[in-house]
C-alpha cells in the first residue's frame, strides 16, 4: 500500500512538473530569436521574407520572398482587407508552402507585416507558424549571414481551412459594444483614438473601446524586440485586457490589429479575434456609433 501511495505521489509531481514546463513554453513557441533560426535553418522550416523591398539586395539564406501586399484584396471595397480563401491558398502554394510546413516569417523589424501574415495563416488554419523577433534588423545586428541568392521553390500543397472565430464583422462588433466580458481593443495611436488624427470620413473610436497603441509592446531602439512577458501583461491589464475576457482588436486596416493579435497569442490568450474591416470600414459608413472626444 505504501509503495502504491509513493508511486501516486511521484506521478502527481511528474504531471505537475510537465504542466509547469508547458506553461513556461507556451508563450515562446511562436516567437523565435536569431540564434534559434540560425540553428534550425537546415531543418524542415519554410522561411518567408515579407518585406516589400530589400530582398534582392540581401536576405536571410533560404528565405522565400513574398511581399505582404500580395495578401491584400485589391478588389475589396475596404482597403487592406485580407484576400479570400482560394486566392490565399494559391498565393501560399505559389510560394512553396505545404500543409505540414513549419513556417517562420520575418519583416524589416518594428513592423506589422510578419504578424499580419501570421494572423492570416492562423485564420486560414495553418497553426505551425513562428515570427522572428526583431525581424531582419535583428538578424543584421547579430551579424548573421546574408545572401542575395534567390530561393527556388516548388509548387506547394497548402490547404486553407477558415477559422471564422478569429474574425469579426461589423454587425458582430456592434453587438459587442457594452457586452459583459468583451473588450474592444483599439490599437491605433492615441491621436487616432481621440479623433485628433482622422483617417476616414469620421474620427474617434468605437464606444466602450480601450486604447493601447500596438507599438507599445515593442522595446524602443533600432532593433524592436518584444518586451518581456511581465511588461506585456502589465500593459494589457492596465487597460482591462485579461485572459478571462473575449478580446476584439481593431485598428485602421487590420495590420496593427494583427500585431496585437500575435502579442496576445504570445501570452496564451485564447479568446481573441480581429475586426477585419477596422476603422477603414467603421469610420467610413454612417450606421456605426462613434465616440469622438475631440469634438
Amino acid at each position: 500500500m505504501k509503495k502504491t501511495t509513493w508511486l501516486l505521489l511521484l506521478l502527481i509531481v511528474w504531471i505537475g512538473s510537465n504542466e509547469r514546463i508547458v506553461a513556461q513554453t507556451v508563450d515562446t513557441n511562436i516567437l523565435v530569436g536569431t540564434e534559434w533560426l540560425e540553428q534550425n535553418m537546415e531543418k524542415e522550416i519554410h522561411l518567408i521574407d515579407v518585406r516589400v523591398g530589400g530582398y534582392q539586395t540581401g536576405h536571410i539564406p533560404g528565405a522565400v520572398h513574398m511581399p505582404i501586399d500580395l495578401i491584400e484584396d485589391k478588389k475589396h471595397p475596404i482597403r487592406g482587407y485580407l484576400v479570400g480563401k482560394v486566392d490565399f491558398e494559391n498565393i501560399m502554394r505559389d510560394h512553396g508552402v505545404r500543409t505540414d510546413d513549419t513556417i517562420v516569417i520575418y519583416d524589416k523589424g518594428g513592423d506589422t507585416a510578419a504578424t499580419r501574415l501570421f494572423y492570416a495563416l492562423e485564420y486560414y488554419g495553418h497553426l505551425n507558424v513562428k515570427v522572428l523577433d526583431g525581424g531582419f534588423a535583428a538578424w543584421e545586428a547579430a551579424e548573421k549571414k546574408i545572401t542575395t541568392e534567390m530561393k527556388k521553390v516548388q509548387l506547394g500543397d497548402f490547404k486553407a481551412i477558415e477559422k471564422s472565430e478569429l474574425r469579426k464583422e461589423k454587425t458582430e462588433v456592434k453587438e459587442a459594444i457594452g457586452e459583459e466580458g468583451v473588450i474592444l481593443l483599439d490599437v491605433r495611436s492615441t491621436a487616432e483614438y481621440l479623433g485628433e488624427d482622422v483617417r476616414a470620413k469620421r474620427g474617434g473610436h468605437i464606444p466602450t473601446a480601450v486604447n493601447l497603441e500596438w507599438k507599445n509592446v515593442l522595446r524602443p531602439g533600432e532593433v524592436a524586440l518584444f518586451k518581456s512577458r511581465n511588461e506585456l501583461v502589465s500593459l494589457l491589464e492596465a487597460v482591462g485586457v485579461t485572459k478571462d475576457k473575449t478580446i476584439i482588436i481593431y485598428c485602421q486596416r487590420a495590420n496593427r490589429a494583427s500585431h496585437m493579435y500575435f502579442t496576445l497569442r504570445l501570452l496564451g490568450y485564447d479568446k481573441v479575434s480581429v475586426y477585419e474591416g477596422s476603422w477603414e470600414e467603421w469610420g467610413n459608413v454612417d450606421d456605426t456609433p462613434i465616440v469622438n472626444p475631440s469634438e
